[in-house]
C-alpha cells in the first residue's frame, strides 16, 4: 500500500458519515432500547445479560421488568419523568436490578419514540456520587473569580484535570474558519505541549460538531475497544437507533485511529456552548484506558454549563469595555466639532483622530462621491472600486446588510474581493456604513502582517491507496508543523467588531438626527446626551455589580436548578420594577406604589383585603427604593411560601409612618396563617433583608417569629426619605386581581420582537394566557408582509428593533383597527412618536400579569373608539 497526499481529494464523505446511528456501543456499559408505552424490549446490546444478571433469552418483545425487575422499571420511569421529558436524560445512581446484587448507574432518555436505557457498573460503590456535588461546587466557586476568557480557560483546564484525573486537559476554541486553537492546557510534565497550536476544521467534521451541541459530554473509555452491537438486527422498515443523546454511543473508527495516532487511549470532551453555538471544547486525554464514573460525568457536565456561561459573560464584558472605550473616544472627537455645522466636513478634518480610535494603519471616508483618507490607505480609484464592491453594484443588496452587525470585514482583501492594488501594503479592511446611502462608508485599513500558524501536525489529509480504492486516514503525526501566511492582515476580533459597531450606531444616529433638529435643538441635545451618558455609565456599573451578587448568593443557597431559576427571576423582576420606577421620576420612587405592586400579586378572588397596606405619602431615593424593592419582594415571597399568605385565611398588614428626623418606620404583621417558628438556618433571603437594610441604608431590620405569625419592624434613615408637604394617607390603588390565565382565550396574536430568546419567552406567556395562534416577526418589513394575509386579534410590538422601530407596523395596525401594545426596556416613552403615546406599554422584562393587563387596556381603548 502507498501513502499519497492530495489537496484535491473530495473529503465530503467524511462529513456524511452517520456517526449518530452506529448500531453499536462502547463495552464499558450495556444498552436496552424499549417501547416508551409498553416498556417492552426493541433492541439490546449483546452484553445486556452480563450487566443485568438476566439469564433468560433477551429478545424483541421481552418486558423490561423481566430483565431488570419491577422496582427498577418503576425507578427508571420516575427518573425519566423527573428529567422533564424528551432528550433530557433521567439518572439513577446505585440502582439494584432484579437479577443482580451489584449496583449499577442508569441513564435513560427518550428520543424518536424510543426509550434508550444505558447501564454502567457503579465503579466505586457510589463514593463518586457523594463527592461529585461538593467537588463541582468547589470548582465552580474557584472559576467565579476569573473575568477574562484567557484566565477562565487556564483555570478550567486545571480544575477539570483535578476533578477527572486525565493526563492532559486542553481548552480548545473554534476560530472563524472552523479550525481550532488550544488556548489553555493542563498536563503531565513529561507530555509534549499543544498550547497555542491549531487543529484543522476537518479534524472535527460537521456532524460531529452537531453532536457536541446536542450532547455536552462524550467519553471514550478505551480507544482500542471492540464495539458491542445491538441485537436483533435492524427490522426492515424500522429506522436505525439514533444515539445522538447517548453516552455509550460507539464512535467512528477513524476517530479512534486518530486518538491512537496521538498516543491517546481514553478521552472525554465537554462542550462549551455560547448562545447555543459550539464555541469550543474542554478536551481530556489519557495515556491508558480511563472510565469516569457517571456521577463525576454529571458533575463535569454541570461544570461545563457553568463554564460556558462564564465564557459568554467574559466575552460580553470585553465587548462592553471595547464599546465603552470606543464611545468615550468618539465622544472626545465629536466634542470638538461645531454642533451647528454639517457633520461630514468635520469628520474629514479629524481622520487622524480616528486612527487612534481603531487598531489600524489607515482610515478613509467615502461620502458624497468624495474620498478623504489618513495613514495607510488606497488611492481614490482603488477606494471607488472597493466601495462599488461593498455596495453590491450589479449584484443586489450592499454586502454590509448580510452581516449581523451591519459591518463588513476581511483580513484578506485581495483574496475576497479580487480587486487589484490590495494584498500588499493594504491587506485587510473593515467597512462601517455611515448612512442609508449604499456608497457612504467609513473604511478602516490594516497592513499586511506576515505571520506563522503552528499546526498540531500537517493539516492536509492523508489518502491511503489500497486494493479496494483510496481510503481517508487520520493524521499520524502531531509534531508541530508551521505554515507561513502572506498577503493578509491581523484578523478582526469580536472585540474589534464590538467597538466598530458602537461607532457605526453612534455616527448613523448623528447623521439621522442632523436632518431632524435645528442648530439650537442640537446644542440642547448635546448637553442632554453628555448628562445621560454619565448617569447611564454610573447606573450600569452599579446594576451589574448588584446582579452579579444576587446571582452568586442565590446559587449558593439554592437546592435545585428550578428553585434557583425561580428565586433569581423573582429577585431580578423586583429589581427591574425598582429601576423602572426610579427612571420615571426625578429621583427614587413612591413607597406606596412599590408595596402595592408586590401586594397585587397576592390579592385574588373574593378576599381582596388579605393584604392591607398604607401610610404616609413618602418618596425614597434611588438607593432606598432599590433596596426596598428587593426586601419587600423577599418578604412577600416568604409569606407566600411559609407564612400567612400560604393559606387562604391568612392576613398581612403593612403600615408605615415617617418623620424628617426619624426617617420611615415600616411594620409588617402576619396573622391567621400557619404556626411559625424561627428558622433553624439563615437563608439568602433573610441575609439579604438584614444586610441591605443595615449595610446599604444604615437602617435597621428587627424580625421575630411569634406562633401567630412573623412580625418585622424596618427603619429607613431620614437621609433616604422625602415626605410630601401634605402628609396624608394615599388613596388605595385598586387591588389587582390574579392574572386571568385565559384572558387571551381563542385569540390570534402578532408578536414583533428582534431578540429570539425574548420572543420565545413572550410567546410562552401569550400561550399561557390562552392565545390560540402566535405569529412571530423579527423585524418591521416581515411584520408588514405578514399583515397582508393575517389579521390578528391583538398584537405586541417591540418598539426598538435594532436600528429601526416598529412605528410602521403600529400605523398599519391602527389603520386595521387592531388593538396592540408596545414592549420596551426603556424606562419612559420618550422614544415613542407623539401620535402613538396613548398605546399601552409592557415594560421588559415582561410578566404574564403585565402582558395581560396592557393588552386588556389596548382592547378597552379600541372599544371606546
Amino acid at each position: 500500500m502507498t501513502k499519497t497526499r492530495s489537496a484535491q481529494v473530495d473529503l465530503t464523505n467524511c462529513d456524511r458519515e452517520p456517526i449518530q446511528i452506529p448500531g453499536s456501543i462502547q463495552p464499558h456499559g450495556a444498552m436496552l432500547v424499549v417501547d416508551p408505552d409498553r416498556f417492552e424490549l426493541l433492541y439490546a446490546s449483546e452484553n445486556a445479560g452480563e450487566l443485568t444478571g438476566y439469564r433468560g433469552v433477551i429478545e424483541r418483545g421481552t418486558p423490561l421488568a423481566d430483565i431488570v425487575g419491577e422496582q427498577a422499571v418503576h425507578d427508571i420511569r420516575n427518573a425519566c419523568a423527573k428529567s422533564g421529558g424528551g432528550e433530557i436524560a433521567g439518572i439513577e445512581l446505585g440502582l439494584r436490578l432484579g437479577h443482580s446484587s451489584a449496583p449499577v448507574d442508569v441513564i435513560a432518555h427518550r428520543h424518536q419514540d424510543r426509550v434508550l436505557i444505558e447501564i454502567e457498573p457503579s465503579l466505586d460503590g457510589g463514593r463518586s456520587a457523594k463527592k461529585a456535588l461538593g467537588l463541582t461546587h468547589a470548582l465552580v466557586r474557584r472559576l467565579g473569580v476569573e473575568t477574562e476568557v484567557a484566565g477562565l480557560a487556564r483555570a478550567g483546564a486545571r480544575l477539570v484535570r483535578t476533578m477527572l484525573g486525565y493526563d492532559r486537559v486542553m481548552v480548545y476554541q473554534f476560530l472563524h474558519n472552523g479550525a481550532g486553537r488550544v488556548i489553555a492546557e493542563a498536563k503531565r510534565s513529561d507530555h509534549q505541549s499543544f498550547m497555542g497550536q491549531h487543529f484543522p476544521a476537518s479534524d472535527i467534521p460537521y456532524q460531529a460538531r452537531r453532536l457536541y451541541e446536542l450532547n455536552a459530554i462524550r467519553m471514550i473509555g478505551d480507544s482500542g475497544y471492540t464495539p458491542v452491537p445491538l441485537q436483533p438486527p435492524l427490522v426492515p422498515g424500522d429506522p436505525p437507533v439514533d444515539m445522538s443523546f447517548a453516552q455509550l454511543r460507539a464512535v467512528s473508527p477513524i476517530h479512534c485511529e486518530y486518538l491512537q495516532n496521538m498516543g491517546v487511549h481514553a478521552s472525554m470532551s465537554i462542550s462549551i456552548l455560547v448562545d447555543g453555538k459550539l464555541w469550543g471544547l474542554i478536551s481530556c486525554h489519557h495515556d491508558s484506558p480511563h472510565i469516569v464514573p457517571v456521577a463525576l460525568r454529571i458533575g463535569a457536565e454541570l461544570f461545563g454549563h457553568y463554564f460556558s456561561l462564564q465564557v459568554a459573560v467574559a466575552e460580553r464584558r470585553a465587548h462592553v469595555v471595547a464599546a465603552g472605550l470606543a464611545r468615550k473616544r468618539i465622544d472626545k472627537i465629536l466634542s470638538g466639532l461645531p454642533v451647528d455645522e454639517a457633520l461630514l466636513p468635520g469628520l474629514r478634518d479629524h481622520l487622524d483622530d480616528f486612527m487612534a480610535l481603531f487598531d489600524c494603519d489607515g482610515v478613509g471616508i467615502w461620502a458624497e462621491e468624495r474620498w478623504a483618507s489618513a495613514g495607510l490607505a488606497p488611492s481614490q480609484d482603488e477606494a471607488l472600486a472597493l466601495v462599488r464592491f461593498l455596495a453590491g453594484e450589479g449584484e443586489g443588496l450592499p454586502r454590509t446588510m448580510s452581516s449581523k452587525l451591519g459591518l463588513w470585514h476581511t483580513q484578506d482583501l485581495h483574496g475576497v474581493t479580487g480587486l487589484d492594488g490590495f494584498g500588499g501594503a493594504v491587506a485587510g479592511a473593515l467597512a462601517i456604513p455611515l448612512t442609508l446611502t449604499p456608497r457612504d462608508y467609513l473604511l478602516i485599513f490594516r497592513s499586511e502582517e506576515a505571520h506563522r500558524i503552528e499546526w498540531a501536525g500537517e493539516p492536509a489529509k492523508i489518502i491511503l491507496s489500497t486494493p479496494n480504492g483510496n481510503r481517508l486516514t487520520p493524521r499520524g503525526s502531531f509534531d508541530t508543523w508551521r505554515e507561513d501566511v502572506r498577503g493578509q492582515s491581523k484578523p478582526w476580533t469580536e472585540t474589534d467588531l464590538s467597538g466598530c459597531d458602537t461607532v457605526r450606531s453612534y455616527l448613523r444616529d448623528l447623521f439621522l438626527k442632523q436632518n431632524e433638529v435645528t442648530a439650537e435643538e442640537r446644542g440642547r441635545t448635546e448637553h442632554r446626551r453628555r448628562v445621560l451618558n454619565d448617569e447611564l455609565n454610573h447606573r450600569v456599573k452599579n446594576i451589574i455589580t448588584l446582579i452579579k451578587s444576587i446571582a452568586v448568593q442565590t446559587g449558593a443557597h439554592a437546592e435545585t436548578v428550578a428553585g434557583y431559576a425561580a428565586s433569581l427571576e423573582g429577585r431580578l423582576r423586583a429589581l427591574a420594577f425598582a429601576h423602572d420606577q426610579s427612571l420615571s421620576a426625578a429621583v427614587g420612587g413612591d413607597l406606596a406604589t412599590l408595596v402595592e405592586a408586590e401586594a397585587g400579586f397576592h390579592r385574588h378572588g373574593p378576599d381582596l383585603d388579605r393584604v392591607v397596606a398604607g401610610g404616609d405619602q413618602v418618596r425614597l431615593d434611588d438607593r432606598a427604593f432599590g433596596v426596598m424593592a428587593l426586601v419587600v419582594h423577599e418578604m412577600m415571597t416568604n409569606a407566600a411560601k411559609y407564612g400567612a399568605l400560604s393559606v387562604p385565611e391568612g392576613r398581612l398588614e403593612i403600615r408605615w409612618s415617617c418623620s424628617e428626623t426619624e426617617g420611615c418606620r415600616v411594620s409588617w404583621v402576619e396573622t391567621d396563617g400557619p404556626i411559625v417558628s424561627a428558622p433553624t438556618r439563615e437563608g439568602f433571603g433573610s441575609k439579604l433583608i438584614q444586610t441591605m437594610m443595615v449595610y446599604d441604608l444604615g437602617g435597621r431590620a428587627d424580625i421575630s417569629y411569634p406562633p401567630s405569625g412573623m412580625v418585622a419592624h424596618l427603619v429607613i434613615p431620614a437621609k433616604h426619605v422625602a415626605i410630601d408637604d401634605d402628609e396624608r394617607e394615599p388613596e388605595a390603588e385598586a387591588p389587582r386581581d390574579k392574572v386571568d390565565d385565559h384572558s387571551l382565550a381563542g385569540m390570534s396574536v402578532l408578536l414583533v420582537e428582534d431578540q429570539s430568546l425574548i420572543a420565545l419567552d413572550t410567546e410562552d406567556i401569550l400561550r399561557r394566557l390562552g392565545a390560540k395562534e402566535v405569529r412571530l416577526s423579527p423585524d418591521a418589513p416581515h411584520a408588514v408582509s405578514t399583515l397582508q394575509s393575517f389579521r390578528p386579534d391583538t398584537a405586541i410590538l417591540d418598539f426598538n428593533l435594532g436600528d429601526t422601530t416598529s412605528e410602521e407596523v403600529a400605523d398599519q395596525l391602527v389603520a386595521m383597527g387592531v388593538p396592540f401594545a408596545f414592549a420596551t426596556g426603556y424606562g419612559d416613552s420618550v422614544m415613542i412618536p407623539r401620535h402613538l403615546r396613548s398605546v399601552p406599554v409592557v415594560r421588559k422584562p415582561a410578566s404574564a400579569a403585565s402582558v395581560s393587563a396592557q393588552l386588556a387596556e389596548a382592547r378597552r381603548i379600541a372599544a371606546q373608539g
